[in-house]
């Protein structure tokens, strides 16, 4: 009998690399956009802190200059945590793109893999329809050979 051999194994073997690659890409780009929501809830409560100080100095007995460097104190804080929104919108669409990525390379991988299987149960068809052919010849030779000795 003759062994299966894939002609497109090659090819096969480059779609499943293809694969991994950018299901570690979409891996990194998920691991980023965790990393910049964690900034990002950082900037919310340090800002969230910052006005309830400010607040609080307020209805104290605080000179002006200082209310003004709260209130600059809170612009800065504000203007970090829109930087980092605007990081963590970027990091989302990174990873909207790493995963329709990962998803076409999945597919054409899939595909491959499928003609393997439908090239594999024909070589498999093909071999035991040979089998049965030598398997019939024998039973018709061995039917000749017992009618003959009768």
């Amino acid at each position: 009998m003759a062994t299966f051999r894939f002609r497109a194994q090659a090819a096969l073997d480059l779609r499943r690399r293809e694969y991994e690659q950018t299901q570690r890409a979409l891996a990194q780009a998920e691991r980023e956009l965790h990393a910049a929501q964690g900034r990002l809830q950082q900037a919310m409560t340090s800002l969230e802190g910052a006005q309830q100080t400010a607040v609080d100095a307020q209805n104290g007995l605080t000179p002006i200059h200082e209310l003004d460097w709260y209130r600059f104190w809170i612009t800065r804080l504000v203007h970090e945590r829109d930087e980092t929104a605007q990081m963590v919108t970027a990091h989302e669409r990174r990873v909207a793109d790493a995963s329709a990525a990962c998803q076409r390379a999945h597919q054409r991988c899939e595909a491959l893999e499928k003609f393997r299987e439908k090239a594999r149960r024909a070589h498999d068809a093909a071999e035991s329809a040979t089998e049965r052919k030598l398997i019939d010849e024998l039973a018709t030779r061995r039917f000749v050979a017992a009618r003959a000795q009768m």
